[in-house]
């Protein structure tokens, strides 16, 4: 849930047709006039369905089609889809952080594209977990306590997971939910939602709590199972810090793909382009980037195994290209005149994104090394189960855009919207009885 009252005062108003032009932006509305069904549409609709068609007839039909052997028991449905999904799914937790808790209130402009890029990384996450688990009809057993295995280092991201997901961050979209059914409601449904928001009032701040708590609980836990692995993962990423590495890292593949999402956004449906927030989201990313890589090399030289970085092989090479796709972009967020410029702001969130990402992979797959005679890659319908994933959420979030006030406008596109609601409906109050009443 967003502040979404925060504008700048005093700031020009654009016309849509000048997209192009840097101005500030005002609060989130719906994509206009664009058909929900269009051919790049169809297209990840497709490649989704083949995906998770391909994710019922593994978990169903038995692992034949994958290259999975006894020593890599996790296929690259759980070390991307469910590693690396969630956190670029983790924007609404970094940039909620800043907002709310340090004060960074020109982030709340962004926080709606911020939780919905959150919720549909995370639905299309636990999808994956859900086949993941093997036994996806036993899944009931996590509504009730008494049944779990409190000897699994899994239990943690089980419970955590869905529980985020489905309430908090569930909770935290509803502010645009709201709206759309308000403005098509009928008048007894409006008096009723009237009555219900004193209610959803009263308890933001528990859902507020708990939708920061939880992410972070699970994201640790993510780096903390990877202890388990012991000596077959490489020293350069085997550590106690791993849990919270995976935290702060998280954070800056989630800012990068708020950032990313934001300017695809605003170029292909035509929004303005706020590089006054741009910029601060990147200086967001830079500091997260920045601990992350103080805390990296100093636990490094603590467990006496910064050597093992300047040795002259793959792991090592792959380990300082992690650094340099987070550290450099990182670099370039800190000088204020780069980040008003949106092609700096665009590849450095894309650079950002990519390294956060292969450090959330790489431990997983490319660094575990079980055995000398053991070797992983996927094949080629797993390589496309995978991707079906990943166009899920790009037709969650197209369909979201086209239906939600989530992307920002100017101020002239949210009149246009306020206009279309009033279109739609004259002012309703509540009277003493609680019933509806017409002005």
């Amino acid at each position: 849930m967003s502040s979404d009252d925060t504008t700048t005062a005093g700031a020009p108003s654009l016309h849509p047709r000048d997209e192009m032009t840097p101005c500030p932006w005002q609060r989130g509305v719906h994509v206009w006039h664009v058909p929900i069904f269009t051919r790049a549409f169809v297209f990840f609709l497709a490649l989704s369905i083949i995906g998770v068609g391909l994710s019922v007839v593994r978990a169903f039909g038995g692992l034949d089609f994958t290259g999975m052997n006894d020593a890599y028991a996790w296929g690259i449905w759980k070390t991307f889809n469910v590693m690396t999904l969630t956190a670029l799914g983790s924007g609404g937790f970094a940039i909620g952080i800043a907002a709310w808790v340090f004060g960074r209130h020109e982030l709340h402009a962004v926080m709606r594209t911020a939780l919905m890029t959150s919720l549909v990384f995370y639905l299309a996450g636990l999808l994956a977990l859900t086949v993941d688990v093997g036994r996806p009809w036993n899944m009931w057993h996590l509504a009730f306590p008494s049944h779990w295995n409190t000897d699994s280092s899994l239990l943690e991201v089980a419970v955590c997971m869905p529980l985020y997901a489905v309430i908090f961050l569930a909770f935290e979209n509803l502010p645009p939910v709201f709206e759309r059914i308000f403005v098509h409601a009928s008048d007894n449904l409006r008096a009723v939602m009237v009555r219900t928001m004193p209610i959803i009032k009263a308890i933001f701040p528990y859902m507020l709590a708990g939708a920061y708590v939880l992410p972070a609980m699970h994201q640790s836990s993510l780096g903390a199972l990877l202890l388990l692995a012991g000596e077959k993962l490489d020293p350069l990423w085997q550590s106690q810090m791993l849990p919270l590495l995976y935290v702060i890292q998280a954070g800056v593949a989630g800012v990068a793909c708020v950032m990313f999402t934001l300017m695809i956004a605003s170029l292909y449906w035509q929004r303005p382009i706020d590089t006054r927030v741009l910029g601060s989201l990147g200086r967001l990313m830079s500091q997260c980037a920045m601990a992350f890589l103080i805390i990296r090399f100093a636990d490094l030289a603590w467990r006496g195994v910064l050597g093992r970085a300047l040795a002259l092989d793959g792991l090592a090479l792959v380990f300082h290209a992690e650094n340099l796709l987070v550290g450099l972009p990182a670099l370039v967020m800190f000088r204020r005149d780069w980040r008003e410029r949106p092609r700096v702001l665009f590849v450095s969130a894309i650079f950002a994104g990519i390294g956060a990402m292969l450090y959330r992979f790489v431990p997983t797959t490319i660094a575990f090394v079980p055995g000398e005679l053991k070797f992983y890659f996927p094949t080629f319908l797993e390589l496309l189960m995978s991707a079906g994933y990943v166009a899920l959420t790009v037709v969650l979030y197209s369909v979201a855009v086209k239906m939600l006030a989530i992307v920002p406008g100017s101020l002239d596109q949210w009149y246009g919207a306020v206009a279309y609601a009033r279109r739609r409906f004259r002012t309703i109050r509540v009277d003493e009885h609680g019933q509806p009443s017409r002005h």
